[in-house]
């Protein structure tokens, strides 16, 4: 039986960045299930949102194998979660991963720094720095999205040139700093505290893609990711890509496997 494709998009993300690049790429995610997170807030304290999160999927997918794409942050996600899903996990695929801080000294290397800086310090502090975040959001969507690629390394370079992607970028900044902000505050500060114990929970075999020019989740924590996770996973080393360049020749690789993972 194929497996349920789950992916889990990066943090400011949403389904948007699936069809930021091209036809081919969008094509080759069209069967994804991307899970929607705001959900697992209800209900219940925030220490058992990713519980909540695996619950809701179980609901909607009772039977079968599932595939876990994750993003960025999502990729985090994508591992907090896998441990309450089971054996139906059959493989997981991790793009850019954000991987626990407390692995390593990775915190100055990551254009992240200061929202996870904000996270650290506190509720308050990472609450009024996503307020301010929204508000310039609504103002300016478009303008914000190329503030955040101003810096951009590698090939992404190309993508904060690229009008169509900064357009879908617009679209998960607002999605996760306005229409989804109580779920994006509560990720983040599970991000930022120290999960590395869901690591040796993970049984399904994994593999990370990873651009060498990455300055959100740098190289070095996607090799520490590796050596800390049960089963050394197949890595793929981008040479001279970077962040969300790395997405397109991840879902690029798909569509010319006819939208299956390895």
């Amino acid at each position: 039986m194929r497996p349920v494709t789950l992916y889990l998009h990066g943090l400011p993300g949403s389904a948007a960045e699936l069809s930021a690049y091209g036809p081919d790429e969008a094509q080759a995610a069209r069967d994804f299930h991307v899970v929607v997170r705001a959900p697992a807030l209800l209900d219940g304290p925030p220490a058992f949102y990713f519980e909540r999160m695996a619950a809701q999927i179980l609901g909607q997918f009772p039977e079968g194998p599932l595939e876990l794409i994750g993003f960025s942050a999502g990729a985090a996600a994508a591992l907090r979660l896998a441990p309450h899903l089971g054996a139906r996990v059959q493989r997981i695929d991790l793009v850019s991963p954000a991987a626990p801080l407390a692995l390593g000294d990775f915190l100055g290397s990551m254009a992240g720094e200061p929202v996870f800086r904000a996270a650290l310090a506190g509720r308050a502090p990472f609450a009024a720095l996503t307020w301010a975040q929204a508000q310039v959001v609504r103002l300016a969507p478009t303008r914000m999205a190329a503030a955040l690629m101003a810096k951009a390394r590698g090939a992404d370079r190309e993508l904060a040139a690229d009008p169509h992607f900064l357009r879908h970028l617009a679209l998960s900044l607002r999605a996760s700093l306005i229409e989804q902000r109580g779920a994006y505050i509560c990720e983040i500060r599970h991000y930022v505290s120290d999960w590395r114990p869901a690591l040796a929970e993970i049984e399904a075999p994994v593999a990370i893609w990873q651009g060498s020019e990455d300055d959100w989740t740098p190289s070095s924590m996607a090799q520490a990711l590796a050596e800390a996770l049960p089963v050394r996973p197949d890595v793929t080393m981008l040479a001279g890509l970077s962040h969300f360049s790395a997405l397109r020749c991840y879902l690029a690789s798909r569509a010319d496997r006819g939208g299956q993972g390895a």
